[in-house]
């Protein structure tokens, strides 16, 4: 009995094992399983770069706020007040990013929306054009 106890649960196992690595094979598409437009996994090829806008405050009349997401995942920030340093996932039109800024000790964690047609990413609402 404790035989064919044992060969059943070695069976199961090998079952199991071959499904898991099936589900994280390639599918030969971009690295984010999908188009590269955040549609799938993390990081969205589509998304990598440096990617800009200007903008006005009161303040600084001529600023500049530029986000950089690299193909492993980081990234970095800056407009005229604050810089940034994160790690991000983008999936199904989703950007979840921990973001670190040099003033501040904690880790913040958001959640944008965004878009990219051709040139322009559209990031929670404003539209920063790759650089």
């Amino acid at each position: 009995m404790k035989k064919v106890l044992l060969g059943f649960m070695t069976i199961l196992m090998m079952v199991v094992v071959c499904v898991s690595v099936s589900a994280c094979g390639s599918d030969g598409g971009s690295s984010d399983g999908g188009s590269g437009d955040g549609s799938g996994g993390s990081p969205a090829n589509a998304l990598v770069g440096t990617w800009s806008r200007d903008y006005s405050t009161a303040d600084v009349p001529n600023a500049k706020e530029v986000y950089t997401f690299n193909n492993n995942g980081t990234g970095s920030y800056k407009n005229a007040y604050q810089t940034g340093t994160f790690t991000y996932v983008a999936a199904n039109g989703y950007i979840v990013a921990k973001i670190k800024y040099s003033d501040y000790s904690t880790i913040f964690e958001n959640e944008w929306p965004y878009t990219i047609n051709g040139n322009t990413l559209t990031l929670n609402g404003n539209q920063y054009k790759k650089q």
